[in-house]
């Protein structure tokens, strides 16, 4: 029985260690891909369109996003393009919550955090059913299988 044990707790270390060493989960851009520089150019240039939305604080409006590089400005070797949730912009000071784990270890999912202008990449709201925004996503969704594209434009209403 401790032999079982013992096997069960070895294999369960070599799968955590094997885990942690797979590149993160999402789609990873070369840093001068012009395709990705074109995609947040173009959420960058249309990012009034997220604001305006955010605002106006329409019923229909809801779940707004903004993709950063949450290592800008900071001395981190790595950039880290996340999602933050729940966003506000007050006196011209933005902040929101991490929307998922990010991979720095100061910070954890649900963290809230404040974004530098600079550092945004891309913005994301739905109204209805219908996403806005998501300029590297449809990037991504372009680049994905068919099969992953279709179930990702299904769940973002542009089926």
């Amino acid at each position: 029985m401790k032999f079982i044990i013992l096997a069960l707790a070895v294999l369960g270390a070599l799968y955590l260690l094997w885990r942690s060493r797979q590149p993160p989960a999402g789609m990873v851009f070369a840093l001068d891909d012009p395709r990705a520089e074109a995609a947040k150019r173009q959420a960058r240039d249309t990012l009034p369109e997220f604001w305006a939305a955010l605002e106006a604080a329409a019923p229909t409006d809801s779940e707004f996003g903004l993709k950063f590089d949450l290592n800008h400005g900071t001395d981190h070797p790595d950039r880290e393009l996340i999602w933050a949730l729940d966003i506000s912009r007050v006196d011209g000071v933005i902040q929101g919550r991490l929307g998922n784990p990010p991979l720095n270890p100061a910070f954890r999912e649900g963290d809230l955090v404040t974004i530098n202008p600079d550092a945004i990449v891309d913005w994301a709201f739905f109204r209805g059913n219908v996403a806005h925004g998501h300029h590297l996503t449809r990037l991504m969704i372009e680049l994905s299988a068919p099969r992953d594209a279709a179930q990702a434009r299904a769940a973002l209403g542009w089926d």
